[in-house]
């Protein structure tokens, strides 16, 4: 048995890690994918991925002559078992693979979207709420914010972290649309900032950039949110030590009035950032469910012809500790939406954040 053990060891020595010389193109390519993840992906023990395992499997079917649509292929099927939305795989600006992050909120009104934002805006002017208005660049048929106002509160809506979508894949475009989204997001401010309280709604936000910058403008005082520790080369178990992480106030706009932040696990990446730098705030209340549990940013590697893929390599940790991969930021008050919210025509996590608001006010 001791023998078949130093055989498996000295056949696994053998074939991880090839000198990149010696072969081709599309071996080298693969050699460094696999590698690339084995030293940097951060959750290969919380997905109960074998990653030596999968090189086993998948590097027999890898030959000089492997084109590159089928190396492609089983690249995506290496990381599909890591359901991980934050692992992509490109061709300049065009992505060919995305992971698959579940999400009941995604799955519960998948193909009726338009019929929930509907329900949405219906609950708002039954409580005396104007229409929403749409402010800013347009991607896939939807404003970048939607603002509603009652006689003293104001509802926003965030649809993305990102104005336009090539900023996603650039570093300058993504300085330029950040600013954009913080200018817009400022003049919205100024606008309300006669109401007694804001509801900001995320439940639908996969994230992009500038979550943090924007929470600055709801942050009162410094604070502990989370702890952030990084993948690094070693073992799969290697990690930096885990590192604090504190929301600091804007030194510009801001709004201090009580704010409720409605959430789902649709809400993610950037989108948490923004969420989990203000749920430790006094004045605010989240309300919902918890969030994506996609929190890490996205580490990323480049192969021959402009092919590029990205990885999470961060774990986040609660302020007391508790691993937020997969889990998400819980909500203060916990409300499912369903379709049947549809076919009543009313949204309880909205009507829920304007009773807390009336709660709130009554007390004063």
């Amino acid at each position: 048995m001791r023998r078949l053990t130093i055989l498996f060891i000295l056949i696994c020595a053998g074939a991880f890690g090839q000198t990149p010389k010696k072969l081709s193109r599309p071996e080298r390519d693969f050699e460094a994918f696999w590698t690339t993840f084995k030293d940097n992906y951060a959750f290969f023990r919380l997905k109960g991925v074998n990653w030596d395992s999968t090189y086993l499997t998948y590097r027999p079917l890898i030959t000089p002559k492997t084109p590159q649509k089928a190396l492609l292929s089983v690249f995506g099927q290496m990381v599909d078992p890591l359901k991980d939305g934050h692992i992509t795989i490109s061709k300049g600006d065009d992505i060919l693979y995305k992971g698959k992050h579940e999400s009941q909120f995604r799955q519960e009104f998948k193909g009726i979207e338009q019929q929930f934002r509907q329900t949405v805006d219906t609950t708002l002017q039954r409580y005396g709420f104007q229409k929403p208005a749409g402010v800013g660049p347009v991607f896939k048929g939807e404003h970048l914010y939607y603002l509603s106002t009652s006689a003293d509160v104001a509802y926003l809506r965030i649809t993305r972290c990102f104005g336009t979508p090539e900023s996603l894949f650039d570093d300058r475009k993504e300085a330029e649309d950040l600013k954009l989204m913080l200018h817009l997001a400022d003049s919205l401010l100024n606008r309300i900032r006669h109401t007694k309280a804001l509801i900001i709604d995320v439940r639908t936000n996969g994230g992009g950039h500038g979550g943090l910058e924007l929470a600055s403008r709801f942050i009162k005082a410094k604070t502990l949110t989370h702890y952030k520790a990084i993948r690094q080369k070693g073992s799969y178990d290697t990690f930096t030590a885990p590192e604090p992480q504190y929301s600091l106030p804007n030194t510009g706009v801001q709004y201090l009035k009580p704010l409720l932040i409605l959430t789902s696990d649709r809400t993610a990446s950037s989108a948490e950032d923004f969420t989990i730098a203000l749920y430790r705030q006094d004045n605010v209340t989240t309300i919902g469910t918890h969030t994506s549990g996609m929190l890490s940013d996205m580490f990323s590697g480049e192969l021959s012809d402009n092919i590029a893929f990205t990885l999470s390599n961060q774990v986040y940790y609660s302020a007391d500790n508790q691993m937020l991969e997969d889990k998400g930021v819980p909500p203060t008050i916990t409300i499912i939406n369903t379709r049947q919210d549809i076919a009543a025509r009313k949204d309880p996590v909205l009507v829920k954040a304007i009773e807390v608001i009336a709660d709130k006010n009554g007390r004063r």
